[in-house]
């Protein structure tokens, strides 16, 4: 009876234990739209550009604001110079109040100021934004590309190592030269090289893609799903869409910026007023005054800091022009990159792929009836496989090359 009590509690331990342990060690996989939204949660870039933002936020509330007043207060004693007054104190004293006050122009200006600041830092987070998804859909396309060429090889050297199991056996019973094995030996050598370095190049990728986002485990799986090419505009429409790149748009909030910088630094040479009220008590006499204190721009006139704003316009002005002549260089070349990209793709699924696989077919066949020696069958085989890595790679370059328009025309393309 103990036993069979053991026994049940050992069952279940077990069947705990096999319930368990996929859960418990199984690799967290990740699709693209999580990985997105993940990065843009929890990135630092993000944190940094959305602390930007709060700041610049505050700095409308600080040109809102007004200036405290001050008040002055001095007292001591008094002496008369000629014959006192009968009831007088020796003593007197002084109450003055100062409230400055900026002009209607000057607090306008900058708030104004105040406003485009937050702006650009609101534009900030949008091209922070924009530039990570982006960056991470890069990243997660290499990490598949890689996984598919490890795929291919694993494959390949699956067929490989057949071969020279088979090429061994008619050694042994010598119905094969000794040189195809050692040709068979060698081709298997290097595609175990090859599919060692591809599982590393994903380590690496993997890496890439989990520096990007931060918070990431450390194992993970991507899953093996390709993302969606949106219908690409023509050129000319492409160049038309450069005008919403995040970059250009921030800058153009830059330049508005050094605008209202100008304006207020101008406004800044006559700001505003302070008025003033003074109280003061004397031994025998009691004074209240009011008054207004008004700067003169005599000597300082901020000749120095409008100049500085005016130079700062120009620089904007300038660096609007130098990125839209960047944005049309780089539209056009990642452009003809995805038109190479395509043709080539074309290529392959117009036949290419098919005359490889059918040459391996007939190098196969004559192998097996003799007609050909092993240095032709494995030349053959590795001509397909180069072939279906050249079809991967041109395959990957058309969505890389469609994310590079992405990135400079500032709109989505590559759908998760």
């Amino acid at each position: 009876m103990l036993s069979q009590t053991r026994w049940r509690k050992a069952c279940r331990l077990l069947w705990l234990y096999c319930c368990i342990t996929p859960v418990a060690f199984a690799e967290t996989t990740f699709d693209l739209k999580t990985l997105l939204d993940k990065a843009v949660a929890e990135n630092p870039m993000m944190a940094v550009s959305k602390a930007q933002m709060e700041a610049a936020a505050a700095g409308i509330t600080v040109a809102r604001s007004f200036y405290n007043p001050d008040m002055e207060i001095m007292a001591g004693p008094a002496r008369y110079r000629g014959v006192p007054t009968p009831g007088a104190t020796e003593r007197n004293y002084g109450v003055t109040i100062s409230q400055p006050l900026d002009f209607p122009g000057t607090r306008t200006s900058r708030r104004e100021l105040a406003e485009q600041q937050l702006t650009y830092a609101e534009k900030g987070i949008q091209t922070t934004s924009f530039d990570l998804r982006n960056l991470i859909k890069q990243a997660y396309l290499t990490v598949l590309l890689r996984q598919q060429i490890l795929q291919m090889l694993g494959a390949n050297l699956s067929i490989l190592q057949e071969i020279q199991t088979k090429i061994k056996r008619k050694v042994d019973v010598g119905e094969a030269a000794r040189y195809e094995l050692i040709k068979a030996d060698t081709e298997v050598l290097a595609a175990e090289r090859d599919y060692a370095s591809a599982q590393t190049r994903i380590d690496e990728a993997k890496a890439i893609l989990r520096g990007m986002i931060g918070n990431m485990p450390d194992t993970f799986e991507v899953k093996s799903e390709l993302p969606v090419i949106s219908t690409l505009p023509s050129i000319i429409d492409l160049r038309k869409s450069a005008e919403n790149n995040p970059y250009l748009q921030q800058l153009i909030t830059a330049k508005d910026s050094a605008e209202a910088k100008l304006k207020l630094e101008q406004a800044l040479r006559f700001p505003g007023l302070t008025l003033k009220s003074d109280f003061t008590q004397d031994p025998d006499l009691n004074t209240f005054r009011l008054g207004v204190v008004v700067p003169l721009p005599v000597w300082n006139r901020r000749d120095g800091q409008i100049a500085q704003a005016a130079a700062g316009i120009e620089e904007a002005d300038a660096n609007i022009k130098l990125q839209h002549q960047v944005l049309r260089k780089e539209i056009d070349s990642a452009y003809q990159r995805s038109v190479i990209a395509s043709n080539q793709l074309k290529v392959f699924e117009n036949g290419l792929l098919q005359q490889s696989e059918a040459t391996l077919s007939r190098a196969e066949a004559a192998y097996k009836f003799g007609e050909r020696g092993i240095l032709e069958y494995l030349d053959a085989q590795r001509v397909n496989r180069d072939v279906k890595r050249d079809y991967l790679v041109a395959k990957f370059d058309y969505f890389f090359s469609v994310l590079q328009i992405e990135r400079f025309i500032g709109s989505d393309l590559v759908q998760p």
